[in-house]
């Protein structure tokens, strides 16, 4: 099934959840001299509109990115996600918003290299329209589950591989922990950053079970959670579970998304958690 577009979803929670902790992460690998790969296994666009149609049409960016108050401090994560959006609707207009693609661009230095597969036919088009002019970036339109399952030769020991799948199809719940067992045993040294929608059913704990069994104390969990409402049939949260992260990382996203959940919903609105760890008992992988 390839009916997903995020266009519908860009901006929204997840997407800021997701943005500002590669954002911290990026910034960690940009700032060592050492060159650094990213890998996206399901980039989408990698470029967004929030004034197109299908944004419009479901509004999720006005509960996310576009909730975001102005932070007080503009020397915190918040401010240089908020400072790295507006760089980045200087060239692409004032609605534009960035994917996962354009956050890890932004950070890429002469030698770096990109890594984009996106299988949805249209969805791959638009995003070769969007980065073919960059020789560093690598585009295939090839299942993201498959290149992370080959993943055995990175272009550099040092990166980031995001793995973002749409979830659209439940075998996708079983796929992320296959794939990552493979692509661990094939760059150890890599990071991993796994996104994945909290729904009221809670489908993806099994899942979150066997990433923490395969990654133990190398493995954290990050949750962000909306506020209540009364309409609780859709994503109701966010996860991340983040492997091999950096020295203190744990640390300095924990601070970033409690400022910024203040910032999006209000006071005491939403909030933040940090699960780190074994867990408790063991999980088979899926």
């Amino acid at each position: 099934m390839l009916s997903y577009q995020h266009a519908y979803h860009a901006g929204n929670i997840a997407d800021v959840h997701k943005h500002l902790a590669l954002m911290l992460l990026l910034e960690g690998f940009a700032e060592n001299s050492g060159a650094f790969s990213f890998y996206d296994s399901h980039a989408g666009r990698g470029i967004y509109d929030l004034s197109s149609p299908e944004a419009e049409k479901t509004g999720e960016h006005k509960m996310g990115v576009s909730a975001i108050d102005e932070p007080q401090n503009d020397k915190r994560a918040p401010a240089r996600y908020l400072d790295l959006i507006e760089t980045f609707r200087k060239e692409h207009g004032e609605h534009a918003y960035p994917g996962s693609p354009s956050i890890a661009h932004h950070f890429m230095r002469p030698g770096d290299k990109m890594f984009l597969t996106e299988l949805h036919p249209t969805e791959h088009r638009v995003l070769e329209e969007n980065f073919s002019a960059f020789k560093s970036v690598d585009i295939r339109k090839q299942d993201g589950f498959e290149m992370l399952s080959r993943l055995k030769y990175p272009h550099h020991l040092r990166g980031v591989a995001l793995i973002d799948p749409a979830y659209e199809v439940k075998t996708d719940y079983r796929s992320v922990p296959r794939s990552l067992m493979k692509a661990l045993s094939g760059w150890p040294n890599g990071v991993f950053v796994v996104w994945y929608p909290i729904l009221p059913d809670e489908r993806h704990k099994q899942m979150v079970r066997s990433l923490f069994s395969l990654g133990g104390n190398a493995v954290f969990e990050s949750l962000l959670m909306a506020p209540d409402v009364a309409d609780r049939r859709g994503m109701i949260g966010t996860g991340l579970m983040i492997f091999n992260a950096p020295q203190g990382f744990e640390e300095k996203l924990a601070v970033a998304m409690d400022e910024i959940t203040t910032l999006m919903f209000g006071e005491g609105l939403g909030s933040h958690s940090i699960k780190k760890g074994q867990p408790v008992g063991s999980a088979a992988l899926l």
